[in-house]
Order: structure tokens, then C-alpha cells, then sequence
């Protein structure tokens, strides 16, 4: 059987973080990718959140405000719904993943503003594991090949956790002067090699990095986002940029262990 292969796009002009499944990089890639960017002029933060066509497609995007799916995603968080300039926006993540056996379907149209904010603000995908349980263990297994799968609380008494895959939202936040691309970055490669520079999304007023999402150890750090030379979301099309090749599919496990136990009432929170 042939093993499903995933192809990657990884930004290398700046430091490389210890990815396993990296092979060897040419060291003259190395050397092209950090010129071009010594070339490059110093970064000046333009604002991406286009104001007019922002107040012009108010009537289309308010419907989506009140949707439960996006209240809950937004949760303590400070957001508004508007068109926003990709051309602006730093990436924090150096990756983008591209499995070989899917297809992606061609964005909407430059000024198709029903269809793009469809592709902006899509309904959420159900979830998609294999799961089975292992009894001596009181343990349930799910496995899944979206590396986004995860478990969540929620605040249903009957359903209080679920599986999740992500949001759905195509969102950027702002924190400390700067612009990131916080959720949609495959969306955003699409639409950008299809030259739609203006797309609608939710602009979040982010107090911390955590709220960015830019807190994982393998994104970019902080002293390299808030430097004179960020990596851009317009980089992953910059081929002196980026660094290709193949990893294998990676398949996320999740265990869930139930661990049943009776103490007296006064020890029952500790």
C-alpha cells in the first residue's frame, strides 16, 4: 500500500525550528532566502481592515454576528466583523500543509461578496475519527489525520465535552501595533495565488499573545514577529522563501480515560 504523503511549504527565511520531518536543507536555499529578505525594506504596519468596504457590506456581514457558532468561538474576546487586506498581515506559522490526495476547490471571485463571505465564515465540518475503546483501561481512542482535532468543555450538562476540529472563521487580530493572520492561513495562500487581495473576516482586538494564538512553540517567536522584517502571509507565495518537500500523514490519537470514584462528601473537592 502506498503511504499518503503530505506536501509542506515551510517560510525559511528566517531560524528553522527542530522539525522532524524535515529533510536536509540545501544551505544555498538558506543563503537565497535571507538575502532576498536583506533586500527586502524595513516592515512599516500598514492597517489591513478596509473601513469603507467594511460599512458598505455591513447589511451582509451582520447576519453573521449573531451566529452561536461564532459567539462561542469568540468568547472573551473583543471582535468585529469586517474586510480586511491579506497583503498586511504577518504569519506566525511556518508551515502550510497540503495533502496530496485532496483537493482544494478555487476560491470565489475578486467582488463576490456573497460567495466570499461564505468562504470566510463556512458552517463548522463534523469531525471525521475512527474510534474504539479500550475496556481493561476505561479508555476511549480516537484517531484522526486532521491535526486539528481536539477536545473541548462545553457548558451542555448532557454533552459536557465534545470533539472539535477549529474554527471555521477566517480572523486576524491585532496586538501591539502589529497584524497577524490568526486563523484561515491555507484560505488565504488560495485566495492570494488567485490574486484577491480583500477579504471579509473577524478582526479581533487581541490584549495578549495567547489571544493572537501565536503562543505555540513551533510558530514564529515574538522577537522574530515583532521584528524589522516579520514573515508575511504574501511570503508563503515567495518561492526564495520557502522551502518544499513531503512529510508522511501524521495521524492525531486523543484518549479519553473515565476514572469512577466514591469519598466522602467533605473530601469531594479535593
Amino acid at each position: 500500500m502506498t503511504t499518503k504523503r503530505v506536501h509542506i511549504r515551510e517560510l525559511a527565511g528566517w531560524d528553522l525550528d527542530d522539525y522532524q520531518y524535515r529533510p536536509l536543507i540545501n544551505g544555498d536555499k538558506l543563503l537565497r532566502a535571507r538575502a532576498f529578505l536583506q533586500h527586502r525594506p524595513a516592515f512599516t504596519q500598514l492597517d489591513p481592515v478596509c473601513a469603507s468596504e467594511s460599512h458598505q457590506l455591513k447589511d451582509l456581514l451582520e447576519p453573521h454576528a449573531s451566529r452561536s457558532d461564532l459567539l462561542e468561538e469568540m468568547s472573551g474576546l473583543s471582535w468585529t466583523l469586517g474586510i480586511v487586506d491579506l497583503r498586511s498581515l504577518i504569519a506566525f506559522q511556518r508551515r502550510l500543509y497540503f495533502p496530496q490526495e485532496i483537493s482544494h476547490p478555487l476560491p470565489p471571485a475578486a467582488g463576490d461578496w456573497p460567495a466570499l463571505i461564505e468562504h470566510s465564515f463556512g458552517t463548522v465540518k463534523p469531525p471525521e475519527f475512527d474510534k474504539t475503546h479500550d475496556p481493561s483501561r476505561n479508555t476511549l481512542v480516537l484517531r484522526s489525520d486532521n491535526p486539528n482535532t481536539h477536545i473541548r468543555m462545553t457548558n451542555d450538562a448532557t454533552f459536557p465535552i465534545t470533539v472539535h476540529t477549529g474554527s471555521p472563521f477566517f480572523e486576524v487580530a491585532s496586538y501591539a501595533g502589529r497584524w497577524f493572520l490568526r486563523d484561515g492561513y491555507h484560505r488565504a495562500y488560495s485566495l492570494l495565488k488567485a490574486d484577491i487581495h480583500h477579504v471579509p473576516a473577524v478582526i479581533i482586538n487581541a490584549e495578549t499573545i495567547e489571544q493572537v494564538g501565536a503562543n505555540q512553540p513551533w510558530f514564529f517567536p515574538e522577537k522574530i514577529l515583532f521584528s524589522q522584517a516579520p514573515p508575511l502571509v504574501t511570503d508563503f507565495l515567495e518561492d526564495d522563501l520557502v522551502n518544499e518537500y513531503d512529510r508522511p500523514r501524521l495521524i492525531r490519537t486523543l484518549r479519553l480515560t473515565i476514572e469512577d470514584t466514591l469519598v466522602p462528601e467533605s473530601k469531594a473537592g479535593e
